[in-house]
């Protein structure tokens, strides 16, 4: 039996896989970090070209593109068809990495619009970039202080399951990514950057894809030997990701801006970091997540074991899909930061450090908490007057909703345990949210203009908090872009958010706007001006007529929520 899934083909996946493709990831005004995958190993190359208005042109596109499109292609002649400004070329030795491989290009202009294409010198033609032309712009210089655009989304998960006995898979809601493209485009000229804020793909989003229910059909004892071994789930998740990313909208944002990533507990496994896995815990976090555990002659010590493996699977899988192409961090570390033109950004790691089972400091860890504390300190409001600090799990979302309520019946009828404890609001979690709040708001009172980012909930809103003295923090969330499964959390949080309220510290808290539909956000910054506005989208469309019946209904523009933050 074998139990990878490599060169498996009867994964139930109703849509083509990932096999190529490009993300361009962290970007300055002079460079751009792009991550490729090639699908073999071999020896490729990178063409690098200006995008000049011939090129801009649909006629201009065309052209190119069928020029690219000739086999065989000697490099020589891809590279004068393109005019590339350069060539980079690299090798992909193998599959050690699943064919990823991540350029850091240098060396270029701000503000400028580039076209890429990956060569294949093996097979002498264009692997990508000519059936559909690629592009990237890096941003402005950070003196220039211009205003910008970036956009926030999270929690892909587009399938649902059919059918008599459930068994089939299909689409749903993918229309999000075309009108998330859409609204990229627009504003193309001043969008500089896109955070994919968690949960990017779903290792147990339905049951025909569960990775997780695999494991809990597959596991076993060999020869000895606990199984499935590491090798093999890394190929799970691997498939994963494949799966998740291989929808064109997908790939046309991916490949088109530069996006930071960060990963949540779907990565990984639903509620990782907070389920009691040891022993004489509040609850059975292991037999949760291993019903079949004694059924398969397994003991608790063999399903630890496992679950520890996926989790190391997990983030190998994480390293080579997500955080190769973010900004550059130590081994092990997965939080990073970032600038852009008078706004400063820390991508906070809230599920690689987590654990349920820590006598404190359970989401971040006392290490990444004082670097982050740290970093915050250090920031002056003259150079980054604005700080957006990226919190997968929102800091402030679920206490409106949950004040009052019997959560002993919230566990028992609708399973929230794993939810509740994974919201910063959990009691277990007081002390670091309280400390946490306490370098936001020192950071506040400095004159420093702070929001914190979110998804994860499966409901977007608009909160601010405010201290007593007036100081305040916005608590936006964005949450989800495709998903078709009610969650339990998110269902609550429909039901009873309260439009304002106090905190456990006692600062005041106002909702401005709460949306239960898949959606995604902009956010703009006007650093000079000394303001930011907060743009929520969601699946608007308008029917057409009767007498153009047959016609593809037409997609809104504009947002369902506009708030100006500063």
């Amino acid at each position: 039996m074998t139990d990878s899934l490599v060169f498996r083909s009867d994964r139930p996946w109703p849509n083509p896989r990932l096999r190529t493709g490009a993300v361009v990831g962290h970007a300055t005004s002079t460079s751009v970090r792009l991550w490729l995958r090639t699908a073999r190993p071999g020896k490729f190359a990178l063409l690098l070209y200006g995008w000049g208005d011939s090129t801009a042109s649909a006629g201009g596109k065309r052209a190119l593109g069928a020029a690219l499109s000739g086999v065989p292609l000697a490099l020589e002649e891809a590279l004068r068809r393109t005019a590339a400004l350069r060539h980079v070329e690299f090798s992909v030795r193998n599959y050690e990495a699943d064919t990823t491989h991540v350029l850091d290009l240098d060396r270029l202009e701000p503000d400028t619009w580039y076209g890429y294409a990956v060569y294949s010198q093996d097979e002498e033609r264009v692997l990508f970039g000519h059936n559909r032309l690629r592009r990237f712009r890096t941003p402005p210089a950070e003196a220039e202080r211009r205003p910008f655009q970036f956009a926030l989304f999270s929690c892909h998960m587009p399938y649902r399951v059919s059918g008599l006995f459930r068994k089939r898979t299909d689409l749903a809601n993918l229309d999000m990514w075309d009108f998330l493209g859409a609204s990229l485009r627009r504003h193309e000229d001043s969008l500089d950057l896109v955070i994919a804020g968690g949960d990017q793909c779903y290792t147990d989003g339905v049951p025909t894809l569960d990775i997780w229910k695999k494991l809990n059909e597959s596991m076993r004892r060999e020869s000895g030997q606990l199984l499935p071994d590491e090798e093999s789930m890394l190929s799970w998740y691997r498939d994963i990701y494949r799966g998740y990313w291989g929808f064109e909208g997908v790939r046309r944002v991916f490949d088109s801006f530069p996006t930071y990533m960060m990963w949540d507990d779907h990565e990984i496994g639903d509620g990782w970091g907070s389920h009691w896995l040891e022993d004489g815990g509040p609850d059975d976090g292991l037999a949760r997540m291993f019903p079949s555990l004694e059924d398969r002659g397994l003991t608790r010590d063999d399903g630890r074991a496992l679950a520890h493996r996926m989790f190391r699977a997990a983030s190998r899988a994480y390293r080579e899909y997500q955080h190769s192409h973010n900004p550059e961090s130590p081994d092990g570390v997965w939080d990073y930061s970032f600038r852009r033109g008078g706004a400063a950004f820390y991508v906070l790691d809230g599920r690689g450090q987590r654990n349920i089972e820590r006598d404190s400091y359970r989401i971040l860890g006392r290490e990444q908490f004082d670097r982050f504390a740290g970093w915050v300190a250090d920031l002056d409001p003259d150079d980054t007057p604005f700080v957006f600090v990226v919190s997968a799990v929102p800091v402030l979302h679920a206490r409106s909703a949950l004040v009052g309520a019997d959560q002993r019946m919230l566990l028992r009828e609708v399973g929230l345990g794993d939810d509740l404890r994974d919201s910063w609001e959990h009691r277990l979690h007081d002390e670091e949210r309280a400390a946490l709040m306490r370098v936001l708001f020192v950071a506040a009172a400095r004159g420093i203009r702070v929001s914190i980012l979110s998804g994860d909930v499966h409901v977007s809103a608009a909160f601010v908090i405010r201290d007593g003295d007036g100081n305040s923090i916005w608590q936006l969330t964005s949450s989800a872009i495709t998903y078709n499964i009610p969650r339990p959390l998110s269902w609550i949080l429909r039901l009873g958010a309260a439009d304002e309220g106090v905190t456990e510290e006692g600062y005041r808290f106002e909702r401005f706007a709460l949306y239960a539909d898949s959606s995604y956000a902009l956010i703009s910054v006007h650093p000079e001006d000394g303001e930011a506005w907060f743009r929520l989208y969601g699946e608007q469309k308008v029917k057409a007529p009767p007498d153009a019946a047959g016609q593809a209904a037409v997609p809104l523009s504009h947002s369902v929520a506009r708030i100006r933050l500063f």
